[in-house]
């Protein structure tokens, strides 16, 4: 196997644990704080700690981006605005369990994206393992009842702010890397993105000024905000986008269904939560559709290059 690739899945792997993590961090601070308010003071916070080391990157390359502007607006929205703020959203009516669960139909999100934006396209065996992943991580988030995901006042609500989300980074991944973003660096394309992303929220956040008590976090709140604004934002997104460089969008999509892992694990530890024996079962499902996809990815280029 490539190098390059085994590099992309743990960075993407990576930025999936951070993601896990966001979604617990996230459910308790959605009890305090609106979820529009959270998003834009994440992003805001975001913004200023990358500002100094990312602006001189984007005047530096300023031709390139000038270029690309009104596909690095578009990304913008896919990725900060709509992603994010859903995900937070859909956080007020679910919990973190349905929101992992619906995070674990992304390999298929991004794998049916690419095959219609032209990137890569998967074999029959490739869907196959990918399925295998996706059910896997379904019955680790649901401990084998998928009907579970359904059950309440606020039935589907979460899961169709969720499928929105999905939609919007499936397309961000699949465009960031037909965009050939390999050529500037990260770092200034991710300020660029984040940046312009916090204008597109504030919309979402007028709509807290108004209708919520709750509008600017306070004290113990800000905790979480430093949290979700360093973490799942920064560092998740700088490590996706490198992944995304150096393997693929399908690729990077797939270690998505790690995340159920990384959710077991941090309940255990933060939680005091119990796996079952069907969770550890789903867990290495999981691993057994990722690894057998990676290793039909390897045959592929082999094949190709012969």
């Amino acid at each position: 196997m490539k190098r390059s690739v085994i590099i992309a899945a743990l960075l993407a792997a990576a930025a999936n644990f951070f993601w896990a993590a966001n979604a617990i961090v996230g459910k308790a601070a959605v009890a305090l704080i609106p979820a529009f308010t959270l998003s834009q003071f994440r992003w805001l916070i975001a913004f200023a700690i990358l500002a100094p080391f990312g602006i001189p990157l984007i005047k530096s390359q300023w031709t390139w981006y000038r270029a690309r502007l009104p596909i690095l607006f578009c990304l913008s929205l896919l990725s900060v605005a709509f992603y994010n703020t859903f995900q937070y959203w859909a956080l007020e009516y679910t919990q973190p369990v349905n929101v992992g669960a619906m995070l674990a139909l992304m390999p298929l999100a991004i794998a049916t994206a690419s095959s219609f934006f032209g990137g890569r396209k998967q074999s029959p065996l490739e869907w196959l393992t990918i399925v295998v992943a996706v059910l896997g991580a379904l019955i680790v988030v649901t401990n084998g009842s998928l009907m579970d995901l359904f059950k309440g006042d606020d039935a589907g609500t979460g899961e169709l702010l969720m499928i929105i989300a999905i939609s919007s980074w499936a397309l961000y991944s699949v465009l960031l890397k037909k965009m050939s973003a390999d050529k500037v660096n990260i770092v200034g394309l991710l300020t660029f993105f984040v940046g312009v992303g916090c204008f597109m929220i504030l919309p979402f956040w007028m709509s807290d000024i108004i209708h919520r008590e709750v509008w600017i976090p306070t004290g113990s709140m800000w905790y979480s905000v430093l949290f979700v604004a360093i973490f799942p934002s920064i560092v998740s997104y700088l490590c996706w986008a490198k992944a995304i460089q150096l393997g693929d969008a399908t690729i990077a999509g797939l270690m998505v269904t790690t995340a159920p892992l990384f959710n077991a694990l941090l309940s255990m530890i933060f939680l005091d939560a119990t796996v079952s024996a069907t969770q550890w079962l789903g867990i290495v499902v999981v691993m057994v559709g990722v690894i057998s996809t990676l290793l039909i990815s390897r045959w592929k280029s082999l094949a190709k290059l012969n």
